[in-house]
């Protein structure tokens, strides 16, 4: 049996009384803390089933990407009231509601009077006791079905209104807006511990300085650099400043005040004091930020501990002074050969650096056979040939096993002054010289290369990190601004909605409400516009083109600038980083266009090859002078460059006063 329409008289009892509930429902998802989400939204269910005499209300979520399992969530039911499963294959229990939810449908149902299409789903309804329905399908901003909003009756059929339908259609809004923002906060705080493992495997610890607080926030890897302990009080500036060595304090706050005057980056090495009160040396880089007025915000940057490497740079340096300075005061082992292969003369340094003492009688012999045995048969090769090879000069670097320090390094030059009649040469001198600390360090220095080059491999990778956070960031403000301002415009246009039912309102006000309404609905639009320019779902959606061409109609719409949009079929394979990569290029070209080429003309010149994707971004306005452009680059500029450099690909811009401007970016479409 099917309960009658309500009178008019109940029908508008019910619905204030439902407005009421909706305006405290959708008021209170807007802080609330993503802890309570799930709690809240069971007990709206309640409020909700109870107002509307409703006996049953469930939503359900799909369990994984597989998307096919539906779990039950969320579930209010009366005391003794029937169980309902935990987890249902939703394409076998019901294919046909599916179907319509994927379709972005809302389903008012009576159980037996549905359409025969339904049949599987008839049954599954009647096995469960369910009478009547309105099944929402839950989605996040056009984005694919992530579950289904159902309230049933289960004891007599339900005759649904209009009016009941799109409200209840409001909740199912409210309570997806609120589940999508718990998902993107989860997904959010696991990027950051990604980012935090990244920065600590790296050794680097990111900071955010906040100017008007004078405060940082840092990673725990940023405060261990900055001796930070305490865990009540926030890393201050004046603290940071106390830490600083007084040589390099100066240099410090030019850097950052040339950063708020100039926009530019901070790159620059400098001393601190340690644990054990000792210098270490850190390296911190860093981008300024900005309002739109131009007034200085924050720095955000990362900091590294590089005092092992500038130890290892000074032993480097001293050693070679240490050479520099032996060749100065001819601290050089000398000797001199005759042609019965003997020394003539051999001084106390070539004696210290063999360990053979001045009354051994074959020297010579003593010196070939303390040679290290993997050069030994270098180095008799290039002696034969110098003494009747006709070979006049050698530099040799060899190793050699000295009786009592081990094995050294010996540098080793000789040249032939005398040869006989034969070619047999019968006179040398020669010098030599212990490089065994050279050779170290050279080794030394070869492995510090090796970890520095995985180390600008490692920053390479957290700056394409950085770029991601930064477009999760913007996916998440563009989140906010979808569901927060959306909810709280709802609200409004609710309570506009009450006063326009207030019958005592003069036309006026009526009017007026009207006119309220309107400027309501503009702001939505507005809002939902600079979400999308925030977070262009349209690309994974229609594609790179349909998001251009949207992007250059929003434009030509907005400013009145004519916009030529030319391109070739981009290949289907084409990633999502390179898609997203052109198109801010594209709105940073574009707003540059507006901001500075005072021209009344663009033209966006999209292309693909065999050697990538090449993208034109040309004007015909007053141009620049490029020299200046490279001294003082701007914050738009750099992230193009920034963004093409870590795709493999080419930057370069071409303009002259009064010729115009062209951005020019080729990026391959294979990039590892």
């Amino acid at each position: 049996m099917k309960t009658p329409p309500l009178t008019p008289s109940e029908q508008g009892t019910e619905r204030l009384r439902f407005e009421a509930l909706l305006y405290d429902i959708s008021s209170k998802y807007i802080n609330l803390p993503v802890d309570r989400i799930d709690a809240e939204i069971e007990d709206d269910q309640r409020r909700i089933c109870e107002c509307l005499n409703i006996d049953l209300s469930t939503l359900w979520q799909w369990e994984d990407e597989s998307r096919r399992f539906l779990v039950l969530t969320h579930l209010y039911s009366p005391p003794g009231g029937p169980e309902r499963p935990e987890r249902i294959e939703a394409q076998t229990s019901f294919p046909w509601t599916l179907q319509q939810m994927e379709l972005g449908k809302t389903l008012p149902l009576t159980t037996r009077e549905m359409v025969p299409e339904a049949v599987i789903d008839q049954k599954t309804r009647l096995f469960y006791g369910v009478k009547s329905s309105v099944v929402t399908p839950l989605s996040a901003g056009g984005d694919s079905l992530i579950g289904v909003l159902s309230f049933d009756t289960l004891r007599v059929e339900r005759h649904w209104s209009e009016e009941v339908i799109k409200r209840l259609i409001l909740v199912a809004q409210i309570f997806t807006n609120a589940l999508a923002r718990k998902e993107i906060e989860k997904a959010l705080r696991i990027s950051e511990a990604r980012l935090r493992i990244a920065a600590d495997s790296a050794g680097a610890g990111f900071w955010e300085f906040t100017l008007e607080t004078g405060f940082f926030w840092a990673t725990q890897k940023a405060l261990e650099i900055f001796k930070h302990t305490s865990r009540s009080e926030p890393l201050s500036m004046q603290r940071v400043e106390q830490l600083i060595h007084p040589d390099d304090l100066e240099r410090v706050h030019l850097a950052i005040d040339q950063a708020f005057k100039n926009g530019s980056s901070i790159d620059l090495e400098y001393r601190v004091l340690a644990d054990d009160d000792s210098l270490k040396w850190v390296h911190s880089r860093g981008e300024p930020f900005f309002k739109a007025d131009g007034t200085p915000t924050r720095i955000l940057g990362i900091s590294t501990d590089i005092t092992s490497r500038k130890h290892l740079e000074l032993k480097l340096k001293v050693s070679e002074e240490r050479l520099v300075s032996a060749i100065d005061i001819a601290e050089l082992g000398f000797y001199e050969m005759v042609e019965d292969d003997n020394f003539l003369f051999i001084d106390n340094r070539i004696c210290s650096l063999l360990g053979v003492s001045h009354e051994e009688k074959k020297k010579r012999q003593f010196w070939l056979e303390h040679l290290h045995e993997e050069d030994a048969d270098h180095v008799h090769d290039v002696i034969g040939r110098v003494l009747t090879g006709g070979l006049n000069r050698i530099d040799l670097q060899y190793r050699y096993r000295h009786p009592e320090r081990g094995t050294l390094w010996l540098h080793h030059l000789s040249r032939v002054l005398e040869r006989d009649a034969g070619g047999f040469a019968t006179r040398i001198i020669g010098v030599m010289q212990d490089i065994t600390i050279r050779k170290q360090n050279e080794y030394a220095l070869i492995e510090s290369k090796k970890s520095l080059k995985n180390n600008q491999k490692d920053l390479q990778r957290l700056a394409r990190r950085l770029i991601a956070v930064q477009e999760e960031e913007l996916r998440r403000l563009s989140r906010e601004l979808h569901d927060d301002f959306t909810q709280r415009l709802a609200v409004l246009a609710i309570e506009c909605g009450k006063l326009e039912l207030q019958k005592d309102k003069p036309a006026d006000d009526r009017q007026a409400l009207t006119r309220i309404k309107e400027q309501l609905i503009a702001i939505s639009q507005d809002v939902h516009n600079m979400s999308r320019q925030l977070h262009p779902t349209i690309i994974s959606d229609l594609g790179l083109i349909s998001a251009i061409e949207e992007e250059v109609a929003t434009v030509t719409r907005r400013e009145g600038i004519e916009i030529a949009f030319d391109h070739s079929q981009l290949p289907e394979d084409m990633s999502e980083d390179i898609s997203l990569c052109l198109y801010r290029i594209i709105q940073e070209g574009l707003k540059n266009v507006l901001s500075h080429s005072e021209s009344e003309y663009c033209e966006i010149v999209l292309r693909t090859d065999e050697r990538g994707c090449h993208l034109t971004i040309a004007d015909n306005g007053v141009g620049f002078d490029r020299r200046k452009v490279k001294r003082k680059a701007g914050l738009g500029l750099s992230s193009m460059r920034e963004r093409v450099l870590l795709l493999k690909g080419v930057f370069r811009i071409d303009s002259r006063p009064g010729h115009g401007t062209a951005v020019h970016v080729t990026i391959p479409l294979q990039v590892n």
